[in-house]
């Protein structure tokens, strides 16, 4: 009797045990660890209870692509979402580290002799399974919580790239639609001036009917421009957590390409070590490999549940002692689950390698459509616009004198437009090119740091002054609508008078 009472003693005693030594949740639940990882990458992470004053704070002034991309970290919706993900897996690992609770047991029998007593019995077990699994599983619970981690990480890193994707649209596409606005003023100054000659009888119904075309035309790509400008805001804005209509801004001018790009071989390497997804399908490949050691063995154990028993007899003797139930592995060893985990890490398997191949050729490929973009840039800027705008000033004196029609010089305004228009979007692709050339690499480029922050406004290119685009006094694309530009746009507007004056 000394001896089980012992034994049950120190069944209780190596329970009370376990239970002290289980697995402690992060306070944080992770998430220190996740922005850490993030900011190791060049992102700006910061914690999601700094939203409120960081929001006042950064749309105080123009957003930059990182002041944005901070904002997007800590005030887009999806970012409980993804933090919320880590409340799962700190679950798994909180229930991991805990064995199940012990199960008591009662039970009254009433006697049919009279004069004895009721057979009163209790009992106290728990899984001794649980107890000698709980190592493994402990250990399983922080792989599975280090890989959802990866994962909420390979979340924030794709968010900051669509961030600066859409800042970067935002941007291309609202100097677009204020170089149309302007493009579209000038069409209709232009016309005034037409319907003035047309009216002193200088100008012949079919040059006045070209120039009201060129005016509607003009309309419509202003119109079209804005409802562009309008949608890629309104993309930065639900990235952003912002409310479309909200007091925030973003700068006027794209700036021009960094001074000089990232090697390929560089960020090839660099990939490799800097996705986390990746990082997560790696992770779970590995801990499904041990989870299938873990399972070979566990399916052969079965439930066994250890306890302690006391029972009053009806004769009023008491009995105590230990007790054991085993699931004995005969009908079935449980290899249903063996295979159902050597499926998932032969896809895991499967992952890992689609995912180093997709690193690879998306590195290649975004970077290759960088350069592309850098050159077509390039181009615009230092051969196709001046060439326009030469063809258009020589066009100008040619229809002075008179010889081309309105026709001629309008189409070469058009097509000086085009290439001003064109130049602006190619550098809108550069950059936004390089923030998915950032996403393949999983981090923020090396050459970030060169960047030239020099203003790409149109001024820069096409010159200060307002030229008189034909004898009709059209404005520059570039040309401001300041006092200055309206005052030359007038003398423009003489100038041209008096040049049809003359012939």
């Amino acid at each position: 009797m000394v001896y089980r009472r012992r034994s049950a003693l120190v069944l209780v005693t190596g329970l009370a045990a376990a239970l002290a030594a289980c697995t402690q949740v992060p306070a944080d639940l992770g998430r220190g660890q996740v922005q850490e990882q993030v900011r190791a990458r060049g992102w700006p992470a910061e914690a999601a209870d700094a939203a409120p004053p960081l929001v006042a704070e950064i749309t105080a002034a123009p957003l930059s692509a990182e002041s944005a991309i901070r904002l997007a970290l800590v005030n887009n919706p999806d970012i409980r979402a993804h933090y919320a993900e880590l409340g799962i897996a700190a679950a798994a690992v909180y229930r991991a580290g805990h064995i199940r609770n012990p199960l008591f047991s009662a039970s009254v029998l009433d006697s049919n002799r009279s004069g004895e007593m009721d057979q009163i019995t209790y009992g106290l077990a728990a899984s001794f399974s649980d107890l000698i699994t709980l190592p493994s599983r402990k250990r399983l619970a922080r792989r599975q919580f280090t890989e959802v981690q990866y994962q909420v990480g390979a979340e924030l890193v794709r968010l900051a790239a669509e961030t600066e994707h859409a800042y970067y649209d935002y941007v291309t596409a609202r100097q677009v639609a204020a170089m149309r606005g302007q493009v579209a003023k000038a069409a209709a100054v232009s016309l005034q001036l037409a319907e003035r000659y047309f009216d002193a009888g200088n100008m012949t119904p079919r040059d006045l009917a070209l120039e009201r075309a060129a005016a509607a035309e003009a309309e419509v790509d202003r119109l079209q421009a804005e409802d562009a400008a309008l949608a890629a805001r309104t993309a930065l804005a639900d990235l952003l957590g912002l409310p479309l209509a909200g007091a925030w801004e973003v700068p006027a001018q794209l700036a021009l390409p960094v001074t000089q790009e990232d090697d390929l071989g560089e960020l090839l390497a660099l990939a490799r070590h800097s996705r986390l997804d990746l990082a997560s399908a790696s992770a779970r490949a590995e801990r499904l490999a041990e989870e299938l050691c873990y399972t070979n063995w566990r399916r052969w154990l079965g439930e066994l549940e250890l306890g302690v028993e006391r029972e009053r007899e009806t004769d009023g003797a008491r009995l105590l002692g230990p007790t054991l139930s085993w699931e004995i592995p005969i009908f079935t060893q449980h290899r249903d689950q063996l295979l159902e985990v050597d499926a998932g890490l032969q896809m895991a398997i499967a992952e890992v390698a689609r995912l180093m191949l997709d690193s690879d050729n998306a590195v290649r490929l975004a970077h290759a459509g960088v350069q592309n973009a850098r050159a077509r840039a390039e181009t615009f800027r230092t051969r196709l616009l001046p060439a326009r705008i030469e063809a258009t000033q020589q066009a100008q004196l040619e229809e002075n004198f008179m010889l081309i029609g309105t026709f001629e010089l309008l189409l070469s305004k058009q097509r000086e437009y085009n290439a001003y228009q064109g130049y602006l979007e190619a550098l809108g692709d550069y950059w936004m090119t390089r923030a998915a050339l950032a996403q393949a690499v999983g981090r923020r480029l090396p050459s970030g740091a060169r960047a030239s922050g020099t203003s790409a406004a149109a001024e820069d290119y096409l010159g200060t002054a307002a030229p008189a685009h034909g004898g009709h006094g059209a404005m520059h694309p570039g040309a401001e609508d300041s006092g200055e530009g309206k005052q030359q746009g007038e003398e423009q507007q003489q100038e041209a008078e008096d040049a049809h004056r003359h012939h």
